[in-house]
């Protein structure tokens, strides 16, 4: 018998996996887009069904994102975009990022409504 997740953010993880499909797939990006580290919507990323965040027998912890969440509202008063690491994603064909390490951190921005996080994308270059 496998875990069952408690937590009351997987309810948004699944919704947010069902709309992938239309999204595409991550694409190969200039690389100076990749050198840097841009500021974003949290709604703008998604979840990666791939990672154990996203997995019905794991899946969000609430302890976690609950911590994360505390400090993003306490960084947001004092900067325009969340966390000094960023989250690392890929850039999606259609809409938004893929998010490769970094969701709790995400689930915490969501949480604490803030408007924006650091994102470091690292999608291949374009040959």
């Amino acid at each position: 018998m496998g875990y069952v997740v408690t937590s009351s953010f997987f309810e948004y993880v699944k919704k947010d996996l069902q709309g992938l499909p239309e999204r595409g797939k991550p694409v190969n990006v200039n690389p100076l887009l990749r050198a840097r580290v841009k500021k974003v919507s949290p709604e703008e990323l998604h979840a990666n069904p791939d990672d154990e965040f996203s997995m019905d027998t794991i899946g969000p912890n609430d302890s976690i994102i609950s911590n994360y969440c505390q400090i993003a509202r306490r960084e947001y008063s004092l900067s325009e975009a969340v966390y000094d690491e960023p989250i690392i994603v890929n850039k999606l064909e259609r809409d938004g990022y893929l998010i490769l390490n970094g969701h709790h951190r995400w689930a915490g921005a969501i949480m604490a409504h803030v408007p924006k996080v650091r994102i470091a994308i690292v999608n291949p270059g374009r040959r």
